[in-house]
């Protein structure tokens, strides 16, 4: 397992592993004090996937009901490793492979994936490339791929961000996905209004409030889609993106919570949903954390 170090102009540091791509470490400039990020020790991560420690998931990220889904009159059956659910592409999901190296700079660093046909079950031989781009105080997170044959993608960064304790949640988002108990979304989805599911003013989180949840960001293009903020209002790390979706998740007994900017979950069996890569298209997926600390302003 390859450890692979950024540096900023200003001292900040970034640790990603080859193993699943996963961001391991970020501490902003000047490069002192603790990581943002939760982490695992790499027995860990070889033993066991859950809980997807800043790793980058595929073929698709989060659940697809019944582990199979229907492309262009085909159906294909997927490896369930979540139930009858396949979650975050299979038990040999991307967060399980060893990503190759392609460039490498002072703050930038591209992995790449080839997954082949039949892959956990999806058509199409796929080649990923994760790009993650290092500044001062933010990291950006580049997810691509191509493909040879008609097949569905969900691409995602999976990073617990920590900022302590009881750290504050927002999402601005008036309507979000609710889910059956298995975790899968059902048709169509709900207002956020009077629910507990209504982030748009913050919400104190911890490993207990139960929070698995896909929530829709309205807007196009690059936005904001999640705030966490620590308990003190001190720290905060803004998530912008420009997928439709963010997931938000609080259960993990490590700490931290996860903000996963997405495709929406189930997405290929949601006819609503644009999931499908086709040969000659470059699915493309685009993510930053900035943080920032009041005190030092």
């Amino acid at each position: 397992m390859e450890r692979i170090e950024l540096r900023s102009p200003g001292g900040a540091r970034l640790v990603v592993l080859d193993h699943g791509a996963a961001v391991d470490a970020w501490v902003p400039a000047p490069g002192t004090g603790p990581s943002l990020l939760v982490s695992r020790s790499p027995a860990e991560r070889l033993v066991s996937a859950a809980p997807y420690c800043g790793v980058v998931v595929g073929r698709y990220a989060n659940r697809i009901a019944g582990a199979r889904f229907d492309l262009d009159g085909a159906a294909h059956r997927l490896v369930a490793n979540d139930g009858p659910a396949t979650l975050h592409g299979g038990p040999d999901g991307f967060d399980r492979r060893t990503w190759t190296v392609v460039a490498h700079d002072a703050d930038r660093l591209v992995l790449q994936l080839v997954s082949p046909d039949g892959d956990q079950g999806f058509p199409g031989t796929l080649t990923a490339t994760v790009t993650y781009r290092l500044t001062d105080a933010s990291v950006e997170v580049d997810l691509q791929a191509v493909t040879d044959a008609p097949t569905a993608v969900s691409l995602a960064s999976h990073p617990y961000l920590d900022l302590g304790p009881l750290p504050v949640v927002t999402v601005p988002a008036d309507r979000y996905l609710p889910v059956d108990r298995a975790g899968i979304p059902a048709p169509g989805s709900a207002s956020v209004h009077g629910t507990r599911f209504d982030l748009r003013a913050g919400h104190v989180v911890h490993t207990g409030s139960d929070l698995d949840h896909a929530w829709l960001v309205p807007g196009e293009g690059v936005r904001s889609v999640a705030t966490l903020r620590s308990a003190d209002g001190v720290r905060s790390i803004d998530v912008t993106s420009d997928q439709p979706s963010v997931q938000v998740f609080t259960g993990s007994p490590a700490g931290g919570v996860a903000i996963e900017a997405q495709r929406v979950p189930d997405g290929p069996n949601r006819p609503d949903a644009d999931v499908v890569l086709r040969p000659g298209e470059v699915y493309s997926s685009r993510t930053r954390w900035a943080y920032s600390n009041a005190s030092e302003r």
